[in-house]
């Protein structure tokens, strides 16, 4: 009898971690590389199979670690494409919150191809 509630309680008890466990794993927050990789594939349909894809930079504070993490998950996502951070590709991806507000002059001569949910927008340029 005292063999059959200490495996009760043992049970109990690891069925209590568990859920425990389960809760902290769900209650992390997704991994922004991750979720940025998936933002970026959207994209990958409309470019072409390789080649040079151009990736507006910033206009203010470029180096900060979360722009600089989304070119480089851009460039992951986009392989066999090299991701270039200038204009002047015929393809060229802006991501979420880098253009400058009420207009950027670094994307005349291209078009608005697409816009995934996320808010990053992929350009054409326009070709004479």
């Amino acid at each position: 009898m005292p063999s059959r509630i200490l495996a009760t309680i043992a049970l109990a008890w690891s069925l209590a971690a568990g859920a425990s466990a389960v809760r902290m794993a769900l209650a992390q927050p997704a991994d922004p590389t991750q979720r940025l990789e998936a933002e970026f594939l959207e994209l990958a349909p409309r470019l072409p199979a390789a080649g040079e894809i151009g990736y507006l930079d910033r206009y203010e504070n470029a180096g900060d670690e979360p722009v600089v993490r989304a070119r480089y998950v851009a460039q992951y996502a986009l392989a066999p494409r090299v991701v270039v951070g200038r204009t002047g590709p015929e393809f060229l991806i802006v991501a979420d919150d880098t253009a400058r507000p009420g207009g950027d002059s670094r994307l005349d001569g291209y078009f608005l191809v697409a816009t995934t949910p996320a808010g990053h927008r992929l350009f054409r340029r326009l070709v004479p």
